[in-house]
């Protein structure tokens, strides 16, 4: 796994569960890291953040109404009024772009099972997105705090945990793992971290075409939950920076 920092990947939006967590995480990727430009819009706040960097590549992170992957679908059109205000406002794009959806699969917070399965097998492509609002649904389980910790500890993979809040409490506990310390070699340990999950499972992959590896991975994470009463550390973030081609395999 090589980071590729030329890479231009043109306009790509990533719409987000968390109030907090996912913009830091991927402003430092984005901005800190990379030097894309980068644009966010967060519901707590009125206004947009729009980074100085100028650079080929531009990045749009915006969040649900509400903190719940129900919201998905926008049923009070919140998500539709932002997305208008990046097109008009700030030129973005969004029927040309990438669009990816990065959610917690925290059994707590979001519980119906069987709406996952039905996000999982509509946002299949992240270029799906023309005419009706598309995209790659990425789950992390349980939480995007996986992530952060595939950046930094060795075979996060193998270890399990139930909920975000128990990641969480790893992470206050390890001074180490801090995603401000997020760098190029991080993010290729993540994905590295990321496609020993997918060999150990046994789950032959196709990057280009995740949607059905995708179902996949929830069925043999939900039936893992079942006998364990938790999920193997593991966040899907890493697909985006593959696809887009900002993470290389050599």
């Amino acid at each position: 796994m090589k980071i590729n920092k030329d890479k231009s990947i043109g306009r790509v939006l990533f719409i987000v569960e968390g109030a907090r967590t996912e913009f830091s995480l991927l402003r430092r990727i984005f901005c800190d890291v990379l030097g894309y430009e980068y644009i966010e819009k967060r519901r707590s706040r009125a206004k947009f953040f729009q980074n100085k960097n100028k650079h080929s590549s531009k990045i749009a992170v915006i969040n649900t109404e509400q903190s719940n992957i129900s919201d998905i679908l926008d049923e009070n059109d919140y998500l539709d009024d932002v997305i208008a205000e990046l097109v008009t406002k700030y030129s973005f794009p969004v029927d040309r772009s990438a669009v990816y959806y990065l959610f917690d699969r925290d059994p707590k917070s979001n519980v119906d099972t069987n709406l996952i399965v039905g996000l999982l097998n509509s946002l299949k492509n992240p270029y799906e997105n023309d005419e009706l609002m598309g995209g790659l649904l990425l789950l992390s389980y349980p939480s995007i705090e996986a992530y952060t910790v595939s950046n930094f500890i060795e075979d996060s993979h193998n270890m399990e945990f139930s909920l975000g809040k128990d990641v969480k409490d790893y992470i206050t506990a390890n001074k180490q793992i801090q995603f401000n310390m997020v760098s190029e070699s991080t993010i290729e340990k993540a994905a590295r971290e990321l496609m020993k999950y997918l060999e150990e499972e046994r789950v032959q992959t196709d990057i280009d075409y995740f949607g059905e590896v995708n179902s996949k991975i929830f069925l043999k994470q939900e039936k893992y939950f079942e006998s364990h009463a938790k999920y193997k550390l593991v966040s899907l973030l890493s697909v985006a920076f593959i696809q887009l081609g900002i993470i290389e395999i050599q």
